[in-house]
């Protein structure tokens, strides 16, 4: 079995929080949390996550921030973002458009109130898609191809005598 997949929760809102940890670490996720932009992006690059999930974040803005900051990073610039903010409907009575939620390269986007179903369901949906758009890394499979030849040839040895 593979590794534990490492969520990086960034969000001001503390109930939140606690859905997000609660719903994905009952599912098999590891959860990592900052309460805000610069938590955020410095867990981000020291934990490598393999998503993060970029909520609500004081002061306004700070969420696109934190998606480019993330974005100009080599070290995060490949790890899957998704944006959980409030429904668009709110949005546009904000003078915020939705669409601005998907430039800031966003691989899913959910509104609030969210149904922790919702939140597990679009994690797996992202790692999925991640997971077949990786490159096969070819040093991995020689060296289990080589402890599995190893066995082999043990099995064979112990047959033989």
């Amino acid at each position: 079995m593979g590794k534990q997949p490492k969520i990086l929760v960034v969000d001001s809102k503390l109930d939140f929080v606690r859905l997000a940890r609660n719903a994905l670490g009952i599912s098999g996720y590891q959860v990592v949390t900052a309460p805000d932009r610069k938590g955020g992006l410095e867990m981000a690059r020291e934990q490598t996550p393999d998503v993060i999930i970029v909520g609500a974040l004081e002061p306004r803005g700070d969420a696109f921030k934190l998606s480019k900051e993330l974005r100009d990073s080599p070290r995060t610039q490949n790890i899957p973002i998704l944006v959980v903010d409030v429904r668009p409907e709110e949005q546009l009575q904000k003078g915020w458009r939705w669409h601005e939620g998907m430039q800031m390269n966003a691989e899913d986007y959910i509104p609030r109130p969210i149904e922790p179903a919702d939140l597990v369901e679009s994690v797996k949906r992202i790692l999925n898609r991640v997971m077949w758009q990786r490159p096969i890394d070819s040093t991995e499979i020689l060296k289990r191809m080589e402890e599995t030849l190893k066995r082999v040839e043990k099995l064979e040895m112990l047959l033989a005598k």
